[in-house]
């Protein structure tokens, strides 16, 4: 497969060295190249296939002399005969293997042909090896820089291409003997390098550059990666070089970790960002999921009867954590749409209203049956004519109970009994709230339907107007009055919770922290007298310069605008009196409405939460989702593990790029990160497919190429102290997690295979000797590595959790000690030390 994808490549004209294919009793015939230097590579039938990539356990030969190339064809040869066991092991597939397998089945029908079978088998399984099993000989290059391009991230994220770049040769990277950089690109959204450029300062290193991918070269690597994805239609592994600042495309394999039976999940952060901004805390990504999936599956019985069944995992789905960040489950929201009647029209109406600038559509369901869509639409019919009625009684409903529960939790002290107020709350509340979702639509199609872009939502201005009243009752009698005083419990008890972030849990507000809004006050007065007296002195000299030129002009200019502005009043009235305005006014205030009773909502379990956390654990409890928390109060699991990891990644999280939109397999997540990050300008990557050349190719040559490497806008550190002697971050690079005990390994003489069985693995790095080790243990650990190496390799086809690259973690833990690696975030969390 290996060099089947090479000749595909040479043949589209991609830039890839000359090689031939030898079988083990042929030959060798170097005619086709004057290079003194080959690479001998291993070409085992199933080594790239579509199931597995064991790349590295076969032998490779690099910077093998023309006289040498023969011996060194037959010692890679040698290495497919040694691994027999390790090929059954892993169902490779391996010609011999079936024939054998055949054979027996054979002898035991015909006992008699018995050593004729033998005989003929034989020399079947040679013929076979002849025909299946080759030798690839390859021109040497002797790059400056090398490494691989993934097309998409192996652990799973569909949005991102990962190039991890190495100096000079690839099997110094692969065997964790070089230092690597690692580049993040997600098209149209960020490019962020990991790890640290080698300064270039010294004569000899101008001529010969440090690590690090210049522009131009970066741009082809990602040019070169989106076409031979789109050639062989499938994720790939692209191994590549870059000799004299030409490109080379070594090998192309397919990623074969990624599991595409895994739903495919598209997560954008449109308008969500704006009620949770910054980085949630696991209480508050769970709490809002809760939500999200009552209103929905509330919503879906309302409309789809018994069809609801089919589409409850959907509504699990709505809205999801991303490097701690909350997102729109997008797909899932088209799913649901795709369900109205005229969908096709409403989705960009739907998009345009909620700010979603990525209009791509993606859906995870079968399109709904005919009668399903009819049942529909004449329900929504139905529901969107009385849905300003049925809003009114929501209202009303909402302020009864919000009332009542306020008291409740305000008097109840038992930390049980107030998760139980939790509980039930949930279950009334959103018992009716489906109907807001009803409400949005016809907000955005009324609105749409308009066609004006007139700001309907009177509702909108009621706490600003109120904030407004507070801040002159202040400017006039101070802070300490007790004007201000009843001013200011009035406007707590009405908008207490109205404050930027107030749908996250942790948010303090002007409820939770009154002194915040005494803060906002002064503030606010003393920037206001400042403005005040810019605005007296820029009217006496805009005054005085009136006087100076005689302004007539402008007055007539005002008196024209005033005349212009009654003219249209009566087009306006006549335009307020339509259907759609009503309708779209109604809807809207009634939108804001229901924003702000869900602003009180997420307030009151603010308050539920903040009076656990004084009988428990304190702040602590925003780091437990609900689940633990009920598992904290009901039986007393401690969860102090769980929280410092959560601390920690949180941190890490905050210097990572905000990514607005992200497609994913399953369940993933970004590396955290503990290294060096720098943030590179990506905006010349918009008009990659303008640079000029050969395909592959830079579009200048050396002597012309930008000075410099990309430009850095931004770098951010570890700062000291911030790392917590229990959690240590690496490169999650197979995913699991698994807990155990942990085997510290310097020298594999030291310790048998057997000893490794259930237990992580933990060494300085690892090579292919380390099979029969890892295959027998529960996990890997290294201090070295990246997504190349072989840990990472081995790791991925073993399916076995490993976290590589964590720095000094051989001096930090030792054998005998528990802990807990999780192989999609790259953390290692230290459960039990030994003594």
């Amino acid at each position: 497969m290996k060099a089947r994808h090479l000749e595909i490549l040479q043949e589209k004209g991609f830039p890839v060295p000359k090689f031939i294919l030898v079988s083990e009793i042929e030959e060798v015939d170097l005619s086709f190249s004057e290079k003194e230097y080959f690479a001998v590579r291993s070409n085992f039938s199933t080594e790239d296939g579509g199931e597995h990539s064991f790349a590295g356990q076969f032998l490779t030969r690099l910077n093998v002399k023309r006289e040498k190339v023969q011996e060194a064809v037959q010692e890679v040869f040698a290495s497919y005969a040694g691994s027999l066991e390790y090929k059954e092991k892993a169902n490779r597939g391996k010609t011999e293997y079936y024939l054998k397998e055949q054979g027996k089945a054979e002898k035991q029908k015909n006992a008699e042909r018995q050593e004729n079978r033998e005989k003929q088998e034989s020399t079947e399984q040679k013929k076979a090896e002849v025909l299946v099993e080759k030798v690839l000989i390859q021109e040497m290059l002797f790059p400056e820089k090398s490494g691989v391009l993934f097309t998409k991230n192996p652990k799973g994220i569909l949005s991102e291409m990962v190039v991890v770049l190495g100096q000079g040769l690839g099997d110094k990277v692969v065997e964790d003997q070089e230092n690597v950089l690692t580049y993040h690109y997600f098209p149209g959204e960020c490019l962020y390098q990991e790890g640290r450029v080698q300064s270039c300062l010294s004569e000899q290193a101008q001529e010969s550059p440090g690590l690090g991918l210049e522009e131009e070269e970066l741009k082809t690597l990602f040019i070169l990666g989106e076409r031979i994805e789109q050639l062989f239609q499938k994720p790939m592994d692209i191994e590549f070089a870059i000799e004299k600042g030409k490109v080379y495309i070594l090998q192309a394999r397919e990623i074969t970790t990624l599991d595409m039976h895994l739903p495919v999940r598209i997560l954008d952060n449109s308008n969500i960002s704006e009620s949770f901004p910054g980085i949630c805390l696991p209480l508050s990504e769970s709490f809002a999921g809760e939500m999200y999936s009552g209103i929905f599956t509330s919503l879906g019985r309302r409309f789809l009867g018994k069809k609801v069944s089919s589409y409850e995992e959907l509504f699990q789905r709505m809205v999801g954590g991303f490097s701690g960040r909350m997102y729109y489950e997008i797909s899932s929201w088209y799913d649901i749409l795709r369900l109205l009647p005229f969908s096709r029209k409403i989705i960009p109406v739907w998009q345009g209203m909620l700010g979603v600038s990525n209009e791509e559509i993606s859906f995870s369901k079968k399109k709904p049956s005919f009668f399903l869509k009819c049942r529909i639409a004449l329900l929504f019919c139905y529901y969107f004519f009385v849905s300003q009625r049925k809003m009114k009684e929501l209202d009303k409903f909402f302020q009864e109970r919000y009332a009542s529960y306020s008291k409740r939790v305000d008097e109840e002290e038992d930390a049980q009994a107030l998760y139980r107020i939790f509980l039930e709350m949930k279950e009334d509340l959103l018992r009716e709230w489906d109907i807001t979702l009803i409400n949005d639509m016809v907000s955005f199609i009324s609105t749409h339907l308009y066609g004006k872009k007139t700001a309907f939502s009177l509702e909108t201005m009621k706490p600003v107007r109120a904030l407004s009243a507070l801040k002159t009752v202040a400017g006039k009698y101070g802070l300490d009055s007790e004007e201000y005083r009843r001013e200011k419990k009035s406007y707590i008890s009405a908008y207490g919770d109205r404050i930027e972030g107030e749908l996250k849990l942790e948010t303090r507000t002007y409820r939770t922290n009154e002194e915040l809004l005494d803060r906002w006050i002064l503030d606010s007065l003393e920037t206001e007298n400042a403005e005040r007296s810019e605005i007296l002195e820029a009217k006496h000299s805009l005054g005085k310069a009136c006087v100076e030129k005689n302004c007539v002009e402008t007055k007539f200019s005002e008196n024209d605008c005033e005349e212009t502005s009654c003219s249209k009043k009566p087009s306006e009235l006549k335009q307020r009196r339509s259907f759609f305005y009503r309708l779209a006014e109604s809807s809207c205030n009634n939108r804001e409405i229901s924003r702000l009773h869900r602003t009180r909502c997420f307030g009151l379990m603010r308050r539920i939460v903040d009076k656990i956390g004084e009988k428990t654990i304190g702040f602590d409890v925003y780091y437990l989702s609900l689940n633990e928390l009920k598992e904290l109060l009901f039986s007393g699991k401690d969860f102090s593990l769980k929280i410092a990891r959560e601390k920690e990644l949180r941190k890490a999280y905050e210097r990572l790029p905000v990514l607005s939109r992200v497609k994913l397999l399953g369940q993933v997540d970004r590396d955290p990160l503990a290294g060096e990050i720098s943030i590179l300008s990506y905006e010349s990557f918009k008009e990659k497919r303008n640079i000029g050349g050969q395909i592959g190719t830079p579009g200048k040559e050396e002597g012309n190429r930008k000075a410099g490497r990309i430009g850095q806008m931004e770098k951010v550190g570890k700062e000291d102290g911030d790392a917590t002697a229990r959690v240590f971050f690496g490169r999650g690079v197979s995913k699991g997690i698994f807990r155990g005990e942990v085997l510290k390994i310097k020298s594999l003489q030291e310790v048998r295979a057997t000893e490794a069985k259930g237990k992580i693995l933990l060494s300085y790095s690892t090579d292919p000797g380390w099979f029969p080790y890892l295959n027998m243990a529960g996990g890997l650990i290294t201090e070295r590595g990246s997504l190349l190496s072989h840990s990472a390799i081995l790791a991925r086809e073993l399916e076995k959790p490993a976290v590589v690259n964590i720095p000094n973690i051989m001096e930090e833990l030792q054998s005998g000690d528990i802990v807990e690696i999780d192989g999609d975030l790259g953390i290692c969390s230290v459960i039990k030390q030994k003594e």
